[in-house]
Formats: C-alpha cells, structure tokens, sequence
C-alpha cells in the first residue's frame, strides 16, 4: 500500500499486514466533522480532519453478513464452522458485471448446466474463458474461447444468456481464507452445510462477508488507548514515514500522577491547561498554575492537616496546618450546647470541667435541672433505663459530678446522668497554661478544640494564625499530595492537593537533579470560603446529631435498675446520684 494514498478506514485495515505495527494514521474527510466529538466503544472520541492516530494492535471483533435475499445484514462470529463457495451468476451479463467494476479483465468459469447455443453445445464444468465484449446491433456479448474435450470453440454468448456461472464450482474456503483474500471479501458466497447440520435461513442464498475489526490506537492528548471499529465511514492516509518522529502527547490527571510509581520522582511535568476558577486554596502560588508552566514534582504523599477556623467578630478565615507547623499554643475554653456535645469532648484520659452559663429545663416537669454558675465534671458516657408508656428502654447518658467548693476535700460532690438530648450551655474551665505544639493537641485532645498562639512558627515573617484572639481547631484529614515547585523557582515548594484542583499535565523526558530539594514548605494555608464549606459538609456527614428524648408520656427512671457503667475515674464516698431532670436536695460532707 503507497503511503499518502487516501482511502478508507475499513480497507486500510482490511489490507493491513499486522507485521508492521504501528502504523499512524492521518484523518481525511469522512462522517466526523472538525471537531465533533462521538462516543466510540464506550468512549468519546474526537476525530477531526488532520488529526494523527497511532495504531498499536488491530483485533477481528466479528464478521458481518449480508444476505441479498431477504436484504438483512447479520453479524456472524470469526469461528463460524463450515465453508463457502462462490455464489453462481444468474446470467452471463452478471458474471462479466461482476469483474467489469474496475476494468475489464480475462474471466475464467464454469457453468453448472449444459448450454446450447448457436448450434453448439457447451458441457456442463467445460472451462470457459471470456476475452473481451462487444456490442451487435444494441445486444452485448461476451467473446469467449471454451475448452471442450475434442476441441476449443469460439463463441459470442449475450449476456442475457441464463444460467449458474461461476469461477470455480467445486472450490471451497474457509471463513479466514475469505477475510484474507481481497478479491473473495468483494465477491458474493453460498455457505456450504455441514453434515448433520441444518443451516440457518439467514445463511441460505447468496451472501457477502466483510470483517469488523477493533483498533486500538494512541491519540494525542488522550489518557487511554482509544478502541475504534474498522468499519467507521472515516477516510485516512497512511503517514508513518512522514510522522515517525511524532511524539503523542498523554495527559495526566494530578490523581493519575499520584499513582505512578515512587520511582517516578523527581519528576518534570508541563501544565496542558489551566485549572478551574475555583481554587482551594488562597495562596500565590495557585495563580501560577497556568497552561505551559514547568513544574517539579518531588514527591507524593498523604499529609495530616488540621482543619481550623479564626474566631473573631470580623468575617472567619479558614486553614489548613500542618504537622510541620513550629508554632505554639494555649487551651482556650471551649463552649458546648447540648450534654452530646460534651459527650464528645469527653476524653477517657482526663476529666472535663465546666461551668453552666445557662439554666437547663426539664422536658417533664419544668423544673431547673442545672443552674447557671454550677459546676460539673463530665466523666463518661453510659445507658440507664427509662419508663416509657409503661415499656423500659434504655437512654444514652453523661454521667458527671457536680462539685462545689473547688472539689477540695471538704467539697460536696453529687453524681447526675445527664440525657444527651438536654440542651444548655457550658464554657470549659482550663486548669493548665502549659503551651502545646500541634502533635501535642492531636494526640492529647478531641476535636473541635480552641487554642491561641502564644509563639509563632518561626518559618513564617508574619504568622497568619498569631493575630487571632483564638483558633478553633475543627478536625484532622489526611489529604493526598504532591509536594512541587516552579521550575524557575526550584527552592520555593508547596503541596498541591490531587483530589481538589482538576489540572491535566504531561510527563516530559528529562527529570530534574535530585539534588534540588525543597527548602521551606508553607505549613500553613489559608482555604477558600467554598473549599472550607465543602470539607464540613463532607465530614458532617458522619456525624450523628443529638438523640431524641424519649416521649413525654410518664417516662420515670428506675434508680434501682440503672445499666450505668462503671465510669473511668474513681467516685468520691458518700455521694448521692440523681437523673438529669431530678434535682439533688439532700447532700452529705465527703
């Protein structure tokens, strides 16, 4: 096949010799406009005038099947057992029509039956050699010399002349023979039965083959390999030769990079497009995420990040800081709404203290349950048993002690079990100044947690998180990262975050020096009001609201058949224990 010869997927590939893959491959005009995209195999695929395909591997899918009798096309498998024969011709005008299409040429056949003619008779399976046509009085003829037994004979047989012609009577092939001749994959073909076989009626009568196969093939700028059926109505032109310098170009997604191989690193990228307006993140460096920019990837990993809030009157600001932060914090007391949120401050560690700001109603009876200035230790969760219409049930409590006189010795201490459903309000009392690091905090306390820099990190001129009168730290996550710099600003790295910004980019060739090393990492970033708001609707989520009381019906505790728990921490002797909505009025000394 001479390259640059324009012709048509499905004879390109029809003809192709296998040995010599790969093969690229130039669009011609066909059914695919410039530009429009097609789903192809499951994919989409934009074939557009001039683009190049690299084919790789080509693969007979089926086989399809045209019956001319009932004027249906069937699809037919590759290992269809049996053969066929050439299809005999109605008349001679067929069978010169037949091998007229590109040009008449010397015809050779055979006819199934005796013909008589002009005096003359032609056995049937005598050989048959047309010559050349000629045209008598407006009739065409077929000149042609038959080799009998005793003699050869001139004849003029006219084309209307009926008959079953056909070039080999006897000759079969098998389904691969027909796929692999060009001349037999153009001619019509009767499927031979097999013995003890019935032939299905879309195999009876005259029928033409032609295979379907699958193409598997490189295109510029696409991540996968492309499948494309040989029998699109696409042309193409065969440019191997002209392009065989070409470099196809495979985009990679930052979550695609994140998979590849440790090795893989350091690694020089080039951005193929620009990412989306909706940056995660605040910082300068996203701004330089632009399409042509040299990028350094030095390494992939999944970091912790704290996510915290400013807590100030102006408008909050979110971050995100890392283990890397150096700076140091204070406690800040922290407020709670509601016993669950207490339950979920509760650290098997150590107590938790605070103070009622609010007064806590009963949902029964209206009567003060907790008074604002009281004092409570929250110790751990547990069930009691409740009545409710008559049936028990067990509840979700908190169980504290209520102290007095600062806990001492002469102290008076009272147990209560707090449903988690009792809404109130209750500020945090912090009985340490030690500072903490961020690992200290993580490993130490439950979230949220509130703090204040008290000594900023010093990697930073001005610390974002130190003018803040109080940061709530809100939760931990691990985010998948790439660490990466500019390349004309090797020194200066940051973490781009793979699941959160959408950029394509290539792999080039030539990887950077493994002795260019990051030298200062941002450990803290500054989130954007929409990434900040779609981190929390992720982690909310998981987490479970506040239960429902028990309905109002005469629910009663049933002291002596409470399930509690023993909690962590050691009862103080002599105390006396009541149920969230009961107040507690006789109290001994300790």
């Amino acid at each position: 096949m001479a390259d640059s010869q324009i012709i048509s997927l499905q004879d390109y590939v029809c003809d192709l010799d296998l040995s010599t893959l790969p093969r690229i491959l130039e669009i011609h005009s066909g059914v695919y406009f410039q530009g429009s995209v097609y789903e192809i195999s499951g994919n989409e695929c934009c074939l557009s005038t001039g683009d190049l395909v690299k084919i790789i591997h080509v693969e007979l899918q089926k086989v399809t099947c045209e019956n001319a009798e009932i004027g249906m096309t069937y699809d037919l498998p590759p290992d269809l057992p049996g053969t066929f024969k050439l299809a005999p011709c109605r008349s001679i005008g067929d069978m010169m029509q037949r091998h007229g299409e590109q040009g008449f040429e010397v015809v050779s056949f055979q006819s199934a039956k005796d013909i008589h003619t002009q005096g003359s008779v032609i056995c049937k399976g005598d050989p048959i050699t047309a010559t050349g046509v000629k045209s008598v009085k407006g009739q065409m003829f077929a000149t042609c010399i038959v080799d009998g037994l005793e003699e050869q004979l001139y004849i003029n047989l006219p084309f209307s002349l009926p008959g079953e012609f056909s070039e080999n009577l006897d000759q079969s092939f098998s389904i691969d023979e027909i796929l692999s001749s060009k001349p037999l994959r153009s001619k019509r073909l009767i499927y031979v039965e097999m013995e003890h076989r019935v032939t299905e009626k879309y195999l009876r009568g005259d029928l033409l083959l032609e295979p379907v196969y699958e193409i598997q093939a490189i295109m510029h700028l696409r991540k996968n390999i492309v499948k494309i059926p040989s029998n699109l109505e696409v042309d193409v032109s065969d440019v191997s030769e002209e392009q065989k310098e070409v470099t196809f170009i495979k985009p990679l997604s930052l979550l695609d990079l994140m998979n590849e191989p440790q090795d893989t690193f350091p690694a020089a990228v080039e951005i193929l497009d620009s990412p989306g307006l909706l940056a995660p993140y605040k910082d300068e460096w996203t701004h330089c995420l632009r399409k042509g920019a040299l990028l350094t990837v030095h390494s992939k990993q999944v970091t912790k990040k704290i996510l915290a809030t400013s807590m100030s009157n102006k408008v909050s600001q979110h971050f995100l800081i890392s283990s890397m932060y150096k700076g140091m914090f204070r406690r800040r007391p922290r407020e709670f709404h509601t016993t669950f949120d207490l339950c979920n401050a509760v650290s098997s560690e150590a107590p938790l203290h605070v103070v009622v700001t609010r007064d806590c109603m009963s949902n029964e009876d209206d009567q003060v349950s907790l008074c604002v200035g009281e004092r409570l230790i929250a110790l751990a969760k547990t069930t009691a048993r409740v009545v409710s219409c008559g049936v028990p049930q067990d509840i979700d409590v908190l169980v504290c002690n209520k102290v007095e006189d600062d806990e001492d010795e002469e102290g008076m201490v009272e147990e209560v079990l707090l449903p988690w459903y009792l809404e109130g309000r209750f500020v945090e009392e912090i009985r340490d100044n030690r500072k903490y690091t961020i690992s200290e905090i993580c490993d130490g306390f439950n979230f949220p947690f509130e703090v204040k820099v008290t000594v900023k990190d010093p990697a930073f001129k001005i610390d974002p998180l130190k003018p803040f009168p109080a940061i709530k730290l809100e939760e931990s996550i691990l985010v998948p990262t790439l660490l990466v710099s500019l390349a004309e600003k090797p020194s200066d790295s940051f973490f781009i975050p793979v699941e959160w910004m959408s950029l394509s980019v290539q792999l080039l060739a030539e990887r950077p020096s493994e002795d260019i090393a990051p030298t200062h990492v941002a450990s803290v970033v500054e989130l954007t009001e929409s990434m900040y708001y779609d981190l929390r609707k992720c982690s909310n989520l998981s987490s479970c609201p506040p239960p429902r009381p028990p309905k109002r019906a005469s629910n009663k505790i049933l002291p002596a058949t409470s399930t509690a728990t023993s909690p962590p921490f050691p009862k103080a002797p002599g105390r006396q224990t009541s149920f969230g909505p009961q107040r507690i009025v006789s109290k001994r000394k300790a």
